[in-house]
């Protein structure tokens, strides 16, 4: 055997043996019975709990997010042309008067300071439909995220004007 061999075995031996606790657990690190993974549980279709709730809508929000989705739902089906968009690689300018027409550049901006206020849940009802065209979902979906929040919590609506104007 090689000299490697024997000092791991002599360490080995002079180690310390740990006795086990005396209780249910050995080891000691389980306070509950074993559980599967709650990644696991979902695969399997499986839940021990609801993790996100689904979100109630109201009655008034509903019939106010009514009147948002046909006329934007006509105007993507009659307006909008994707494969123009994709084979010039630019939204018309029509188009664009479009959508700030309709108040789709201020979806979730206040309703006092112009837009149109809507909830998360609602803004999400139109996004089923501006994302039918991916070029467009993009542009809208920028203006709701990108800096607009933090606008919105943290600065003053002087400052957020100043911005909209100077950038």
């Amino acid at each position: 055997m090689s000299a490697v061999l024997l000092l791991l075995r002599a360490l080995r031996a002079a180690r310390p043996r740990l006795q086990p606790r005396a209780g249910p657990s050995a080891r000691g690190l389980r306070t509950a019975a074993p559980r599967r993974a709650f990644a696991k549980e979902l695969f399997l279709g499986t839940l021990r709990k609801v993790v996100f709730p689904y979100p109630e809508i109201s009655n008034e929000e509903l019939a106010e997010i009514n009147q948002f989705v046909g006329p934007v739902e006509k105007f993507f089906n009659e307006e909008v042309d994707s494969k123009k968009i994709d084979q010039d690689a630019k939204i018309p300018p029509e188009t664009l008067q479009g959508l700030k027409d309709l108040g789709l550049f201020g979806m979730q901006i206040p309703e006092e300071y112009g837009g149109l206020g809507l909830s998360n849940t609602m803004y999400a009802r139109l996004g089923e439909i501006t994302s039918l065209d991916g070029s467009i979902a993009v542009t809208l979906a920028a203006h709701q995220a990108i800096g607009l929040k933090v606008m919105l919590l943290l600065w003053e609506w002087e400052e957020v004007e100043y911005a909209v104007l100077v950038f």
